[in-house]
């Protein structure tokens, strides 16, 4: 088993939407989700080779596959309001309505592992090509990929009653053995179901340093000096 990581710095912002929120109010999560990730491989696979074929075999590669983020010194979160878009309910046209919406700022590069059972070419690929997670507007460019042990004091990781970690908790999704490509092929009739995905809380080696009103600043503390 190896692990291959890519670090990514974002041009502006990075939002991910935690699970469960509305449209209306989308709080965001520091990082992307471990599905999120995923999609987004498989997606850069798809448009780099223009093969849906190529997307199918990474995601069978990938869909159960571990991730770790090793995340940066410091992350700002604060709230947007926005003026947006949403479909009428009788699904004709759009009407303007707005909403609040999270967005997230690094001090640093993001760096994201997947764990595989060898180097696979076309995952590494992927990595290097990638240009954003989350909505289409958190660009990122890669800044480096190799393979490498994760640094676990800086990752993020299920939570556990028993485990004695202590930071700030968010809840992300990751993919069951039961999801197929078809349940994520945009192209596909099929769609995700519950047995497809499973949300888990995760503890994150974070600190609140600020917090008002429209903004919250965490710093890293990292758990080997919780």
């Amino acid at each position: 088993m190896v692990w291959v990581g890519a670090g990514y710095v974002f041009s502006s912002t990075f939002s991910y939407r935690i699970p469960g929120f509305s449209s209306s109010y989308a709080a965001a999560a520091p990082v992307p989700s471990p599905s999120t990730v995923k999609l987004s491989l498989v997606a850069t696979a798809i448009r780099k080779s223009g093969d849906a074929k190529v997307g199918e075999k990474l995601f069978e590669n990938i869909k159960t596959a571990q991730v770790a983020i090793e995340i940066p010194e410091r992350i700002a979160v604060f709230k947007g309001f926005m003026k947006r878009l949403k479909q009428k309910r009788l699904g004709k046209g759009f009407e303007s309505t707005f909403g609040i919406r999270e967005f997230v700022l690094y001090s640093g590069p993001l760096t994201i592992f997947i764990h595989l059972p060898n180097r696979i070419r076309e995952v590494e690929e992927s990595l290097k090509a990638v240009r954003y997670f989350g909505t289409s507007d958190s660009v990122c460019t890669n800044i480096e990929c190799g393979y490498r042990e994760p640094l676990w004091e800086k990752i993020p990781t299920p939570y556990s009653a028993r485990d004695k970690k202590e930071g700030v908790i968010f809840l992300l999704t990751d993919f069951t053995e039961n999801v197929t490509f078809d349940a994520v092929n945009p192209y596909s009739k099929a769609s995700l179901r519950g047995e497809h995905i499973i949300k888990r809380p995760y503890v994150f080696p974070l600190k609140v340093v600020e917090k008002k009103k429209n903004y919250t600043i965490y710093e890293l503390k990292p758990f080997s000096t919780i």
